[in-house]
């Protein structure tokens, strides 16, 4: 069920910049309401557990070979496990002895990134210039994400956090975003590099909720509307009136329950990540009865709200559920699906041929071109070097596997 777990992951990483951002522009202009809370008893706790100098120690050395591990992963763009290995004595002497006693200079930042690029220039050994570009671009993205996490969740704006609590609180969602995004990079593959979703994150988002399409369908039902009865529209007006009742009065009891469980802002942030990702996944699954889907509703929602983790200890957690919820339901509908045609959305063929091939298959790249790109037979063929009979029976072999998953 969870095979597709990539396009989890990478809807979780777009819906999180996109809350970032909106954070990021209420912290701005005075709105602030998602800072870290110290009288959260977990922080208390990390407070004292983090005096121990051997915890921690150990815990912000792990930290950072995490962080170095995925940032040459990505930027090599090579499996890195046996050579973080072997840098751990060398990045325990180089936090140690170089950037320790360099720490209130104003030079540290400069110094890890020199740290980092002699990493990557060891392991690739012939850097090219396309290597120097992705390696300042995903460094000035990281730099960029980190300053407006500080600026986002901490009081003092973007100087330097002593708390230490506080320090590793900021991290956790950091850490969680950078394995996101190695997950999806590893997914992907090298040719298309994680950078892409991290610079495009907003248009890709905005794409997915379908604006333009949205508008078209609501001017649609309103011509449709128009050609109607008196009497079938005072149905139709009833019915949406009683509808928009309905829903709000579950979320009304939904955001109640979550108030009575001190977790409203974190029940927010769990509606508003289903509902920016329920198209992302397909049609999300609806009980036949009103009143079941009331109860599973609500119980639903109670159970997320239990298990997820504060808000001043984690944006990312409550966002992860809320998309989680959309993929899960929408894992319980039965699809059926049509074949392949011309013009079709991007989206919904990328979800129709991926259940019978994979993306980086030549088949994949032909259906591609000829039903996304609107290519002609003889141009692909003439592109792969295959005849026009191949492409039409590589066209409708796929088409005849699509026809089997319903």
């Amino acid at each position: 069920m969870f095979k597709d777990y990539d396009k989890y992951l990478s809807t979780t990483l777009k819906v999180y910049l996109f809350v970032l951002i909106v954070i990021f522009i209420m912290k701005i202009v005075g709105v602030d309401y998602f800072g870290i809370s110290q009288e959260v008893s977990i922080i208390m706790f990390l407070d004292k557990a983090m005096d121990i100098y051997i915890v921690r120690t150990l815990v912000n050395f792990v930290l950072i070979m995490v962080y170095q591990y995925i940032m040459v992963s990505i930027i090599t763009n090579k499996k890195v496990i046996k050579q973080t290995l072997i840098s751990i004595p060398f990045t325990f002497l180089f936090n140690a002895y170089v950037k320790m006693p360099l720490l209130n200079s104003g030079y540290t930042i400069i110094i890890e990134i020199l740290y980092l690029l002699i990493l990557c220039l060891l392991i690739v050994k012939k850097p090219t210039k396309e290597f120097f570009k992705r390696f300042f671009s995903i460094v000035f993205m990281n730099l960029l994400f980190q300053i407006v996490s500080n600026i986002t969740r901490n009081d003092g704006y973007i100087a330097y956090v002593t708390s230490r609590s506080i320090n590793l609180i900021l991290n956790l969602d950091y850490l969680m975003m950078m394995l996101i995004t190695y997950e999806i990079y590893k997914t992907k593959g090298e040719n298309e590099l994680c950078l892409k979703y991290l610079v495009e994150v907003g248009l890709s988002l905005l794409k997915k909720i379908h604006l333009k399409q949205l508008l078209k369908k609501l001017h649609q039902n309103y011509l449709n509307f128009k050609k109607q009865s008196k009497e079938t529209k005072l149905t139709i007006i009833i019915y949406f009136i009683l509808s928009l009742i309905w829903n709000l009065f579950t979320i009304f009891i939904v955001l109640l329950i979550a108030t009575l469980n001190h977790t409203f802002i974190e029940c927010i942030f769990i509606l508003t990540s289903f509902w920016l990702s329920k198209r992302v996944f397909g049609k999300a699954f609806h009980l036949s009865s009103m009143l079941h889907c009331f109860i599973i509703s609500n119980l639903t929602y109670y159970f997320l709200n239990r298990i997820t983790t504060p808000l001043g200890i984690s944006i990312l957690v409550p966002i992860m559920l809320g998309v989680g919820l959309s993929y899960v339901t929408s894992k319980l509908v039965k699809k059926t699906y049509k074949p392949l045609y011309r013009g079709m959305p991007e989206d919904l063929f990328e979800e129709t041929i991926l259940k019978v091939v994979d993306k980086d298959s030549i088949k994949y790249k032909i259906c591609y071109e000829s039903y996304i790109l609107n290519k002609s037979d003889l141009s692909i063929s003439f592109k792969y070097n295959y005849s026009l009979d191949n492409i039409n029976k590589i066209k409708t072999r796929i088409n005849n596997k699509i026809k089997k998953l319903n």
